[in-house]
């Protein structure tokens, strides 16, 4: 649990502070090249949630992020997720959710500023990334726990066999 609370702590720092160099010194829309054929950086504001969905419903989020937050740190906590892999990606995912509440909270947007440049995609932060990869370790770490499960049962009835 104690690397995973580091991650989150880093996620979250380093989520802040590229945000507040966007911020001080990136014009709204101004764009400048990041990875040369990968990836620019772009300064927008996003009123929505994950591409855009609720755009200028700002209070939703605000009110759900909290309520979601607390019940992930309940169930962590309470140890209802005895993988390490699952507690992990959770904290990169309340990590990642607490940084653009944070956000939503101070400014009334999101700041983002990750555009690819080779396809259309949303712009996304930092935080996004590990909402993102948490929530996929997560859904792995479900689906490795049942496969050893599995594994498992049908050993043991092969052995009593």
């Amino acid at each position: 649990m104690k690397v995973g609370l580091l991650l989150a702590l880093v996620i979250f720092l380093g989520d802040r502070l590229l945000k507040v160099f966007i911020l001080n010194n990136f014009a709204l829309g101004e764009v400048q090249s990041f990875i040369p054929g990968l990836v620019q950086l772009t300064y927008v504001r996003n009123t929505g949630m994950a591409f855009g969905f609720l755009t200028n419903h700002q209070w939703i989020p605000l009110v759900l992020t909290p309520l979601i937050l607390v019940g992930l740190a309940y169930l962590l906590f309470r140890k209802f997720f005895t993988c390490r892999l699952q507690q992990i990606a959770l904290l990169a995912v309340m990590a990642g959710g607490l940084a653009n509440w944070v956000d939503r909270l101070a400014y009334g947007y999101v700041v983002d500023m990750f555009e690819l440049t080779f396809m259309r995609f949303a712009v996304f932060n930092i935080a996004d990334i590990f909402v993102s990869l948490g929530g996929i370790g997560f859904l792995v770490a479900i689906f490795v726990s049942e496969m050893r499960g599995k594994k498992k049962a049908v050993s043991e009835e092969t052995d009593n066999a």
